[in-house]
């Protein structure tokens, strides 16, 4: 059994029902948008909001219509997001096959991304989960935030520890956060409880993005994914952050220049590389990881021990130690 499916196991039967509510909720009477809305269904990964999202809800009460609703409409939020990412990026593969763009041109990936959008909030309103239109249109605003200020630290080539957690946060922990808030919410959990639910998606979110950083630094053959594409792209991530520290005026700004010029130079790209990692930043980006997952799991302690409550811990471990 495979360490996702041990997370699973104990919401196995919610998980197949959810696929169930997400596909009936993205049908429509316009075949060229089912047919790029099943091409977007058909390469789909782990569902791990939704995973996330029926474990908080079965660690406080009894999953039930709200929860599918939820899970379903914070999973097309993300996928819309997905979408669009890939515009922003110009990337034309995602999970080893072509993305949206790639088969229908950029105008149309961003109306698809854009129906996703409009779906989720209709629905939403449609069942009258109001605090769940605000937190998600809280979180849409702050991703979008995100994309922005990590382009502006692309630009400029700068980024503080600080700022780099700021845009880890906005672009991938808060939608995690949510669906963790979410899934306690649905079943009737109190508002302490709802908060502290959220900052453990949070931190898990943080942590699984720090760990993808940390990846791409590695072998596509280990991975799955081409390699060194942050640095290619420019982004101030936070092995390179960390390796950066104290470091001396001259090798920075000759990294810098190396960074500016990796997209079209293999070897300034591995003098980027090599420096990050004679530098410990793998290592001292890992520490700073584990510490957040540490802190995730610390916000578990006062529950009873139960399948849901396993599986929360398996997934906070999860995120750091995974290869891929």
């Amino acid at each position: 059994m495979s360490q996702v499916d041990e997370i699973k196991s104990p919401i196995k039967a919610n998980m197949e029902e959810f696929e169930r509510h997400y596909r009936r909720l993205l049908v429509t009477d316009i075949p060229h948008i089912d047919r790029m809305v099943d091409f977007i269904l058909s390469g789909e990964g782990k569902h791990m909001r939704p995973m996330l999202l029926f474990l908080t809800a079965a660690l406080h009460g009894n999953i039930n219509e709200v929860t599918y609703i939820s899970a379903s409409l914070i999973e097309i939020t993300h996928t819309a997001s997905l979408v669009h990412d890939d515009v922003v990026d110009e990337a034309y593969r995602r999970r080893a096959r072509w993305s949206v763009n790639a088969l229908w041109r950029s105008h149309q990936a961003v109306l698809v991304g854009d129906f996703l959008l409009a779906r989720s909030i209709r629905k939403a309103a449609e069942h009258k989960l109001y605090k769940l239109i605000e937190t998600m249109s809280c979180v849409i605003e702050a991703m979008s935030a995100g994309e922005l200020m990590q382009a502006g630290l692309s630009e400029r080539l700068s980024a503080t520890k600080e700022e780099y957690l700021e845009v880890i946060r906005s672009k991938t922990a808060l939608l995690l956060g949510s669906a963790a808030e979410a899934g306690a919410s649905s079943v009737g959990a109190d508002e302490e409880a709802c908060e502290r639910m959220r900052h453990f998606g949070e931190l898990v979110g943080m942590a699984f993005q720090i760990k993808d950083d940390i990846l791409d630094y590695s072998p596509a053959q280990a991975t799955g994914k081409p390699a060194y594409g942050d640095i290619r792209e420019r982004k101030m991530t936070l092995p390179l952050i960390e390796a950066l520290e104290d470091c001396d005026k001259k090798s920075r700004e000759k990294i810098l220049y190396s960074l500016s010029r990796a997209a079209d130079d293999h070897k300034a790209l591995e003098e980027v590389r090599d420096f990050v990692i004679e530098r410990g930043g793998l290592e001292k980006a890992g520490a700073v990881m584990e510490s957040i997952a540490e802190e995730a799991c610390s916000l578990l302690e006062g529950y009873d021990d139960s399948p849901a409550k396993q599986s929360l811990l398996l997934l906070a471990d999860y995120a750091v130690t995974r290869k891929k």
